[in-house]
Formats: structure tokens, sequence, C-alpha cells
């Protein structure tokens, strides 16, 4: 399992996980269900991957835009088309006519900042999902990614910038018989999705692991960067899988229309998997409250380290500070101003007061 390559930071990143505000004012005004593009780059190169499975074969072709004769789902058949990108809106729209989808469905894949859900209409099924990858920061982000699936078609959209679905192209020749269903090519598609999460969580894991043991063998606190982008990935982990795992069980329970029986077990083990990272998502974030503590608490130890010795020299100084204060004061009648021992004597005294003092602290270990 191989971990998501990390990509440059770009101004449509969301900063905020959770918080998705940017362009939807775009819509504001507009009907709903206003089939219009939000937040979603028209510069990314868009490229279209057709797959016709059939019992025996399977069939793939790569093409930068889509006309009807690309269209076509024989029956007994499954027809899946991934839509990488987003510059070729006219072959996008063309899907939509070719599936007589609802209006609020087509505004909602458009959406690039569609929050994640589970939507039937229609006998239709859509799937609003988000998949996770690192950036050139080393922070967490994620983007959108939708499934669509009608009759024996299924339909994917993601960003160009990776593929989410590489291990199931991989895979493709050996999808036979019941395996080139679509309610199977659904589910193995929801499984590559899911298994790209857990090369996420290894990584993460790891990080917090390596940050807990360089607290526990060190005193330094953590730099505030360090300690943030930690927190960061946490919470835009806990965003993305809380909801997908509401969102798998509702599929579980609203099946019928799209797995039969026989896909129960495959279900299943869809929801185990996501049981597994949602308690990761609870495993890190009750260790980032440990990593968050205890670097309070070498925060803490550091200030208290530097207050004893400032107090200790203070300590020190007082005594001496004391004899120097009475012996400048300038009396007229001070014998000892007159002595010629009077000034190394004093001096003398200093000496062995701050090495008794010394040699006390030393003793009770507090230096």
């Amino acid at each position: 399992m191989s971990v998501t390559a990390a990509k440059p930071t770009t101004a449509a990143e969301c900063a905020c996980p959770g918080l998705n505000f940017e362009k939807m004012s775009e819509t504001a005004g507009m009907a709903p269900g206003t089939p219009v593009p939000v937040a979603m780059d028209p510069s990314s190169p868009a490229q279209f991957v057709v797959t016709l499975l059939q019992s025996d074969t399977v069939q793939t072709a790569t093409l930068s835009a889509l006309d009807d004769t690309h269209l076509t789902a024989p029956a007994g058949s499954t027809l899946w088309l991934d839509v990488q990108g987003s510059a070729s809106l006219k072959s996008t729209r063309r899907i939509f006519t070719f599936l007589q989808l609802h209006p609020i469905f087509q505004a909602d894949i458009l959406n690039a900042h569609q929050r994640s859900k589970f939507e039937v209409w229609e006998k239709a099924l859509l799937l609003v999902t988000k998949r996770l990858y690192y950036n050139s920061s080393r922070r967490i982000r994620y983007e959108q990614v939708s499934f669509l699936a009608k009759g024996n078609v299924i339909v994917t959209f993601q960003p160009a910038s990776s593929d989410s679905f590489a291990g199931v192209r991989k895979r493709l020749p050996l999808f036979k018989g019941d395996k080139t269903q679509p309610s199977y090519l659904l589910y193995a598609l929801l499984d590559n999705l899911v298994d790209n999460y857990f090369a996420i969580f290894e990584r993460l894991e790891a990080n917090i692991e390596a940050t807990e043991k360089q607290l526990l063998a060190s005193d330094m606190p953590l730099e505030r960067p360090t300690l943030s982008n930690l927190k960061h990935n946490v919470t835009t982990c806990r965003h993305v899988i809380w909801p997908l795992k509401n969102m798998i069980m509702n599929l579980s329970d609203d099946k019928e229309d799209f797995f039969p029986p026989q896909m129960d077990p495959y279900l299943a083990d869809l929801k185990d998997h996501i049981y597994q990272l949602n308690e990761g998502c609870d495993i890190c974030s009750d260790y980032m409250d440990s990593i968050i503590q205890l670097n309070m608490d070498n925060i803490n130890n550091r200030t208290n380290e530097i207050m004893k010795v400032l107090a200790l020299i203070s300590t020190v100084f007082l005594p001496l500070t004391f004899i120097a204060g009475v012996y400048g004061m300038n009396f007229e009648f001070m014998p000892e101003l007159r002595s010629p021992w009077g000034y190394p004597v004093v001096l003398a005294v200093m000496v062995v007061i701050a090495a008794f003092l010394y040699h006390s602290f030393k003793t009770r270990k507090w230096i």
C-alpha cells in the first residue's frame, strides 16, 4: 500500500478543515439545483477513462472528450466513466443528460466544496466523499471525490492531480463473472478509496509517535508550527472519516436498490475498515491531547528551571549586596574604613559566604 504523493499547496486548498465557504457565494440568488461549477479549477487538465465491463472482457479507453458513442451500456454489462479534472464541462453535462440526472445532483457534483453525504433519488445513488493527501508542507489536505450510480452505469468524479482508483484499475483484467456487476464495481471503488486512508493514517501515527518520543526524551518544548501541523492533520482526518462512517452505515441500511444480498460480506468488510479508521481518529486525538499536555509540562519545567537558577543567583548575591550596602554608607566613624586590611577582609568574607551558599545548594541537589 503506497502513500499518496505530496503535492504543493494551492490557493484553493482549505486552511481550516470543515470550513468550505470559498466561492460559495457564486450561487447566491440562483435557483436551487442550478448546475454551475463552484470552486472548480477550469484550467485543470481533464480526461475521461471509459471502461466497459462484460462477463468475460474488459475494455478501457482514455479520452479528452466524450460523445454519444461512448455513452452506451449494453444489457448485462457495466459502464464505468471516470471523470478526472474539471476543464471539459461540456462532456460532463453530456453524462448528466445521458443519465437523466436530477438538477440537484448535478449541482452537488459540480460543487467542489460539497459536504460528504449519501443521497438516493430517482433510482440514482450519489456519494460525495473526500480523499486525503499530504502536501509539500506535510499538512494533510483533502479533495472531493464523488460517486454516481444509476442502473448499470457507475460514474466517478475526481481531481486530475492523482488517481484515487489506481488499485482497482490494475485489477480490472481479473474481474470476471459477478465481479463485473455494477454493485461489485462500486464496492471495489469505495474500498480502494478507504484503503488509501490507511496509508495516510500510517504516516500520521508514525509522526505522532515520533513526536511523543521526542517530548519524553527531552525537556525542550516543540516549536509551534510542528504542534500546529499535527493538530491540523488529526482534525482534518476526523472531518473526513466521521461523516464517511455514517454514510457507509446508511448505504448498508438502504442497499436494496444497489447491492444484492451476496454483497453483504463485502459491505460488512468495508464497514469494518471504516470503524478501524474512526477508532484510529479517536486514538490519534487522544495522543494529541497527551502531546499537548506533555509540551505544556516541558514549557512549565523549563520556565521553572530558569526561575530556579535566577532565584539561586539572587540568593547568593543578597548577603553580598547587604555587606556592600553597609560599607557604602560612608559614615565618618566606621573603623573598618581606615583599617589597611578592611578591603581584603570584606572581600574574603564575601567569597566565603558565596562558597558556603554554593556548597549548601549543591548538597541539597538544587543545582
